[in-house]
């Protein structure tokens, strides 16, 4: 009997020779080089990996638009996102497919529901204000790091509202960093794994993973045996109960969920913090027409600031956290003119997507003004920070909300100036910046009235 081979029509793209000849300049600079081929191949491209398997790149926001929500059941999460990540932080919802997480998405949503959320300024904006006493001044800073910091301990008392030392805070901070690199180093060289059970690599990471947890156990051990009341979110995921059931997320659930939300929740923010700090004093009329619509107005008023809200939108358009995302085809998938076959890796480069001149004009330029009409935030398409569909971020309103109230903190006591250096991209599973070198002024009370 004879076969046929379906024939599928792929974008333009790389062939296995030339991918093994380009995988260096890929690795040197994965965002300029993606960048670099969409000119070539247009919004879309694909690439032969060994093995015959196929990949496509993709900035269009229609493909983007069904993988992740038109026709997102036909995709799943690739092996590297949900099984080897999922070694180290656990199944929660980041890294849960299918059943396990729709069920948990459903228990863990509620406790970030604006009205829930609210609850939780009050910390948001002190932990802000006392971060923001210690801020260097002066001479030119690095001021990652202390964005970082600063992130971390907001995530962090939100999470359990409890006193924890700053060792215990910068050890955490430390290991999630250092499984992260490990991961993504991993990734771009896979042949790293032969060495393994020589080197003690992965062992190591391993015993960090674990560390995590057992500081995570002693956390709800003591909120346990507490008889205080707490609005935190630690407290709103012991408490929440499976709709089917009416039972509780055992332990080690409640500690992946916990992962999750400090694995994602935390370093995007201080990126994208870091990065508007840049544009922000590499700007200057922007800079003041922000702060002048600070001026005059409560932290707690930020949510009804157009301006401010825009800004911070624009920022992650430029330099969105989640700079790729990535997913498997289930089964062959059709969208216009290409075919594809099932097991295809579907890259979603989302930088690319909200520099795309097709949507935006001048689209490397910093113009918060791109989302305002008749001073009211609009929504623009192609224009996704937290995602879209179904896993869109589910922290996506706590960001928001700590992004402004750092803002407004940030412009009611400081001012920022530029050094003359652009922060280098460091694409690691968020898009870090390497080196954000500017110079914090301090502002006297009453200068600005």
């Amino acid at each position: 009997m004879m076969t046929t081979t379906k024939k599928y029509k792929l974008p333009n793209g790389y062939s296995l020779l030339q991918v093994l000849l380009k995988t260096g300049d890929f690795l040197k600079s994965p965002v300029n080089f993606v960048m670099q081929s969409m000119e070539k191949f247009g919004d879309s491209y694909s690439a032969v990996l060994p093995g015959n398997r196929q990949i496509m790149w993709t900035r269009n926001p229609d493909f983007i638009d069904h993988v992740l929500r038109v026709n997102q059941k036909k995709y799943k999460k690739s092996e590297f996102s949900i099984g080897r990540a999922a070694d180290f932080f656990g199944k929660g919802l980041v890294f849960a497919e299918g059943d396990y997480w729709r069920r948990q998405r459903r228990l863990v949503q509620p406790g970030f529901h604006r009205q829930k959320l609210m609850g939780l300024f009050g910390i948001m904006i002190k932990t802000i204000k006392e971060s923001l006493a210690e801020i260097p001044v002066g001479k030119p800073i690095d001021i990652y790091p202390f964005m970082s910091n600063l992130s971390f301990k907001v995530l962090v008392n939100s999470l359990f509202d409890i006193s924890l030392s700053q060792d215990l805070i910068d050890e955490l901070n430390q290991l999630f960093n250092e499984l992260q690199v490990f991961l993504m180093d991993e990734s771009n060289r896979p042949y790293k794994k032969l060495f393994y059970p020589f080197n003690g690599a992965e062992k190591k990471q391993y015993a960090k993973s674990e560390r995590l947890r057992t500081i995570m156990r002693g956390i709800i051990k003591e909120r346990r045996a507490s008889n205080g009341n707490f609005t935190d979110i630690l407290d709103t995921l012991l408490n929440s109960k499976y709709e089917d059931t009416g039972e509780h997320m055992n332990e080690d659930q409640i500690i992946d969920e916990l992962f999750v939300l400090l694995f994602a929740g935390f370093e995007t923010t201080s990126n994208t913090l870091s990065w508007l700090l840049y544009l922000l004093a590499d700007n200057k009329e922007v800079k003041e027409k922000l702060i002048a619509s600070i001026e005059g107005t409560n932290i707690n008023e930020t949510a009804q600031n157009e301006y401010l809200k825009a800004t911070i939108h624009e920022a992650m358009r430029l330099y969105p956290a989640a700079w790729l995302s990535e997913r498997v085809a289930l089964e062959d998938d059709i969208l216009g003119d290409y075919s594809f076959p099932a097991d295809t890796h579907i890259f979603i480069f989302f930088y690319g997507l909200h520099r795309n001149k097709k949507l935006w004009d001048t689209p490397n330029a910093f113009r918060p003004e791109r989302f305002l009409k008749d001073g009211k935030n609009i929504k623009r398409k192609g224009f996704f920070p937290f995602g879209v569909g179904p896993r869109m971020c589910i922290g996506n309103h706590f960001a928001l909300a700590e992004l402004m109230f750092f803002v407004h903190a940030f412009f009611e006591k400081f001012d920022v100036e530029t050094t003359g250096q652009m922060p280098e991209m460091n694409p690691l599973l968020t898009l870090q910046p390497d080196k954000v070198m500017l110079k914090i002024i301090p502002v006297s009370v009453g200068s600005r009235q």
